[in-house]
């Protein structure tokens, strides 16, 4: 076979082409520092470095913001909670003082506002935000738990269904026939009587809210097969206190001012081994610090319009709640939010008035008898036999009032340090799971990390070059070029047309 000089040429054109070609991407890699730098280049490699980088991106995204997102929400929520467990401990504190009633007169009144003070920072805690959400609010990080302010709750009133347990009923100890320095005249003249104090145990239901609505009300008791049945109720005032514990065996009276329930002796009996009491009733007017009712209950709000239209939402609380939930690895989530129905409870609020008002009775009555002790030297009672004998008789009554409030008070406390005990038992149980919750998360991002780690060297080693070994194989390249491009020269021999 005769091999021409075009052949020759040809065949070392191509040749020097492919080592050109060889050297450019080589020089493209040594610059670059990538294996390709075009899908074309190698359909392989660039599948495999598109999932790789999307896994990193993912990784990355848990890394940087996902996790360290979680995990300043749950430290956030750390703390509120701590401040929660600190205030009921202090509340608790009150308890054992009250219990053995080691307050005296002075005390009293700024123990009353310290409760209040209590009750009020265990509240605002339900507020405690996070980059401008609600923590304890559920899916509703828009809402405040409490009526944080006047506008949050102006033009509402709510329909609430409240479910409420058997047990929850109580037996209070309560004093009748108070006395009241203000009847003396009428005592004197004829037109009322004197009746000495009296103690009488009552069973007391305490609603949620006080200041309800007296219209619309209903219970409903459901027994342990199902039936329901609904209870008739009497409706009482705060101004008919001389009878509105004064209930007969078949009734139930209600007191809307106080949000109070109280049960005749046969009524309870009936209802203690009931297996729920559904109370309905409406309330319109909220105080600042009040708890919402929506997260809490299954309620109607119904809000006010400027144009005078009522805007009705219908509200359900469910049992499996409202979890707000972070992916923090693949296919891994993790909930990071507590809500305030299981952490801040109306039954906290209710004990703390409770003892207040307590204190607040013994206050009073302590009051009325240094009352009634300055009336025996007023020129208007003390040369009047029968007014100083009457004014003795309330004496005598007031310091049987006394005695007994403060048996009352004393009892209330008592009780209430096992109440308080249970809270904090409830919240420190919520706080541990919060705490397990974080030393989770600290965990997921170590494994985030180490994953991160791994992926990001099986993305380096499918997508970027070794330098040494890429700046070697150029070299060779370039001597290679260089000798073909000699060779070439020296092998294509000059012809006649070179001539001419």
């Amino acid at each position: 076979m005769r091999i021409t000089n075009q052949m020759v040429t040809s065949s070392s054109l191509r040749n020097m082409q492919k080592t050109m070609q060889r050297v450019s991407t080589l020089n493209e890699q040594s610059t670059t520092g990538k294996k390709i730098s075009a899908p074309s280049d190698d359909p392989v490699i660039a599948i495999r470095a598109l999932k790789l980088r999307t896994t990193c991106d993912k990784l990355e995204q848990y890394k940087k913001k996902n996790i360290p997102d979680a995990m300043s929400w749950v430290d956030t929520t750390q703390t509120s909670i701590q401040n929660i467990e600190d205030r009921l401990e202090d509340v608790y504190y009150y308890c054992t003082q009250g219990a053995h009633d080691t307050f005296n007169t002075n005390d009293r009144s700024k123990i009353i506002s310290e409760l209040k003070s209590l009750k009020d920072a265990i509240y605002k805690e339900g507020g405690t935000t996070y980059a401008g959400r609600y923590l304890f609010s559920g899916y509703k990080t828009e809402t405040n738990l409490i009526f944080q302010d006047e506008a949050a709750k102006e033009g509402l009133s709510y329909q609430i269904t409240q479910d409420i347990s058997p047990n929850s009923i109580t037996t209070r100890d309560v004093v009748l026939n108070e006395v009241t320095p203000e009847s003396l005249d009428s005592i004197l003249a004829g037109t009322s009587t004197y009746t000495a104090p009296v103690s009488e145990s009552v069973y007391r239901l305490q609603l949620a809210y006080d200041d309800l609505q007296s219209t619309n009300f209903s219970v409903t008791v459901t027994d342990a097969a199902g039936t329901q049945s609904s209870l008739t109720v009497t409706t009482m005032s705060v101004s008919d206190s001389a009878d509105y514990y004064n209930v007969g065996e078949d009734e139930v009276h209600f007191i809307p001012e106080t949000g109070e329930l109280i049960f005749g002796k046969n009524v309870y009996n009936s209802v203690k081994t009931a297996d729920n009491i559904s109370v309905n009733y409406n309330k319109a007017d909220f105080s600042v610090g009040d708890l919402r009712p929506e997260m809490y209950f299954n309620c109607t709000q119904y809000k006010e319009m400027s144009d005078g239209s009522v805007k009705t939402t219908d509200y359900t609380v469910t049992e499996e709640g409202q979890q707000i939930q972070y992916e923090v690895n693949f296919n891994q989530h993790i909930t990071v939010n507590a809500e305030g129905k299981d952490i801040i409870t109306h039954e906290m609020g209710n004990d703390i008035d409770d003892m207040a008002n307590a204190v607040q009775d013994v206050l009073d009555i302590e009051n009325t008898i240094n009352k009634l002790k300055e009336m025996l030297s007023d020129p208007q009672y003390k040369n009047d036999d029968a007014a100083v004998a009457q004014i003795n008789k309330m004496l005598e009554g007031a310091d049987v009032e006394l005695a007994l409030k403060k048996e009352n008070m004393q009892k209330l406390f008592g009780n209430n340090m096992t109440n308080f005990q249970n809270f904090m038992d409830e919240v420190g149980a919520v706080q541990a799971t919060v705490g397990t919750t974080y030393s989770k998360l600290e965990l997921i991002e170590k494994r985030v990390e180490e994953q991160l780690d791994n992926f990001d060297e099986l993305r380096s080693s499918n997508e970027d070059v070794e330098a040494e070994e890429v700046a070697i194989a150029l070299y060779q390249a370039e001597l290679a070029y260089d000798a073909a491009l000699a060779t070439t020269s020296s092998v294509i021999q000059k012809t006649l047309l070179d001539y001419l």
